[in-house]
């Protein structure tokens, strides 16, 4: 799906709701996928409680996409004045410092149960320490990551 075509979606979407919002495209170093911001007033209708209201926007702009070109998933990243990335960058942080407990203790820490983009995101992030291992347990909604040291 074109930016263009994000853009039209997203334009309309907003009219709908009566949402008054300037869409900001650019590309993150750190996310691999194109970055999407709205910039509003108006943050708390779109992000809602838990952000489910803006993941819920993220899935019908997917679903939408998906029609339109039919078949290849669309990969973009949705987020209301920065909200997502801030907490994404909070989790990074979070998790590093969990990496360093294990360190210290040799004990591995469960984390809180996360989305998939979430626990790839804490998978992505300790990547770099080769003394620490991560690995996600669960199912569905109460799916974890694990971070242990490494044997």
């Amino acid at each position: 799906m074109s930016a263009t075509a994000v853009r039209e979606h997203l334009e309309r979407i907003l009219n709908t709701m009566g949402i008054r919002a300037d869409i900001e495209e650019r590309s993150l170093p750190d996310l691999s996928m194109p970055y999407v911001n709205l910039l509003t007033d108006e943050a708390r209708f779109l992000i809602g409680s838990r952000a489910r209201t803006l993941y819920a926007l993220e899935y019908l702009l997917r679903r939408l996409a998906e029609r339109q070109v039919g078949g290849d998933r669309p990969n973009f990243f949705l987020d209301v004045n920065g909200y997502r990335y801030h907490q994404l960058e909070e989790l990074k942080t979070e998790v590093k410092n969990v990496a360093k407990k294990v360190r210290l203790y040799r004990n591995g820490i469960m984390l809180k149960p996360m989305s998939p983009f979430e626990r790839r995101i804490v998978h992505m992030a300790l990547a770099e320490y080769p003394d620490i291992t991560t690995q996600s347990v669960g199912e569905g909604e109460s799916r974890r990551v694990v971070i242990k040291p490494y044997p």
